[in-house]
């Protein structure tokens, strides 16, 4: 075992530990969360070392080499440091993760089995959550300002996240396909890899309508002007046509959170939006949204399809083996299922097509018994078909 410590302080070893894990995902809301874990203000582990022992990470690192501690045993007393904080089990979970990702890049070896022996974690308990309905989503938009409107039906139409949300540009958006189209670039999706994932018809016109009330979008104009515009970014504001930089990840996050907080907001306002699940979580939030596209879309759809338009990388592959025009069928056949605003109408709608499709089917069925009976020849129509088959 051999430390690249060195002469370096503890501030300079976690910038450069938070470089290479920055390196890795370029995501400022990883390295946040990474920070968080180890300078936290009150229950980060730097705080934890400070009351414990007096020392800081790099300080311990050195009496763990020299055999002065045991690394095992100071991760264990910090889970148990946490959790007397009343720090969430999964919490605790990720950050001692953390924890023993930064010790390895210091040279310092743990080893997951004996880790697993060693550091007792509290269990997480699964608390079933609260589904999102229609009525609660018709109630919420009522109560939304145009931008967040547009917003919120693109996250239940197309699953996208928050920060791919922010991220949008014109140029992302297919307005002339159908259904309306979204390339999620690779620069602003969690996984890193373009994707495609489309949008409703009234997700589509919302976003229309917000377009050109606040940007003068024109459907019938090129838009140069906005081409470089962040749809749902932090200052509406329109950048210059040569103006053509993308926003930093910090740029992105901030985006992010500011239209996360503003939904927030906006749900304080009417009691019956603003309620918590058994978890202590709103059950509005933008990763519900994602939920409830999964859910739907899985149900109409396959699991399969619905996971590679969340942009989960696993699926992605099957999924553009599909024909475009499968694709679409597909998401066309979800699509009045991620429709709110005419909900009733079109579940109706839904219901009397299939009852009429149970009907005809009965009728044939009948029709086919009759001629089966009555007519031999019939018989004889039966076996050529299926030998064409």
């Amino acid at each position: 075992m051999s430390l690249r410590i060195k002469e370096k302080s503890a501030e300079q070893m976690l910038n450069d530990y938070l470089d290479t894990i920055y390196l890795q995902s370029h995501s400022a809301s990883s390295k946040k969360t990474y920070r968080t874990a180890i300078v936290g203000k009150e229950n980060g582990f730097r705080i934890f070392l400070k009351e414990k022992y007096n020392c800081d990470e790099v300080q311990l690192a050195f009496r763990i080499q020299n055999n002065e501690l045991d690394i095992y045993n100071i991760l264990s007393e910090y889970v148990i440091f946490l959790d007397k904080k009343s720090i969430k089990p999964k919490t605790i979970r990720l950050w001692l993760t953390i924890v023993k990702g930064y010790y390895t890049y210091m040279g310092i070896d743990v080893f997951a089995e004996k880790c697993k022996q060693r550091v007792k974690l509290p269990k997480i308990k699964r608390l079933k959550k609260e589904a999102l309905t229609k009525e609660i989503l018709i109630k919420l938009l009522h109560n939304l300002d145009p931008k967040l409107q547009s917003a919120v039906l693109l996250a239940l139409s197309s699953g996208l996240r928050v920060g791919e949300i922010t991220g949008l540009t014109l140029p992302d958006i297919e307005f002339n396909a159908e259904p309306v189209k979204i390339n999620v670039r690779a620069e602003t999706s969690k996984s890193g890899e373009d994707r495609e994932t489309y949008i409703s018809k009234e997700a589509s016109e919302a976003l229309r309508d917000y377009l050109q009330r606040f940007f003068g979008w024109r459907e019938d104009s090129p838009n140069k002007k906005l081409q470089s515009l962040r749809i749902f970014g932090r200052t509406n504001r329109i950048r210059t046509e040569n103006d053509s930089r993308l926003p930093t990840p910090e740029e992105q996050l901030s985006e992010s959170i500011i239209l996360q907080k503003a939904l927030i907001r906006a749900i304080r306002k009417v009691p019956e939006l603003n309620k918590l699940g058994r978890n202590g979580r709103r059950i509005i939030h933008f990763h519900a949204f994602r939920e409830f596209f999964y859910t739907v879309v899985s149900n109409v759809s396959g699991s399969d399809y619905a996971h590679a338009l969340l942009g989960h990388h696993e699926y992605l592959d099957t999924y553009y083996t599909l024909s475009k025009k499968e694709q679409v069928r597909l998401y066309k056949n979800a699509e009045p299922h991620v429709t709110i605003s005419d909900f009733a109408k079109i579940e109706k709608s839904l219901e009397n097509m299939q009852n009429k499709q149970t009907d005809i089917l009965e009728k044939y069925e009948a029709f086919e018994r009759y001629l089966r009976q009555k007519d031999p020849a019939f018989l004889e129509f039966l076996k050529i078909k299926e030998f064409r088959k």
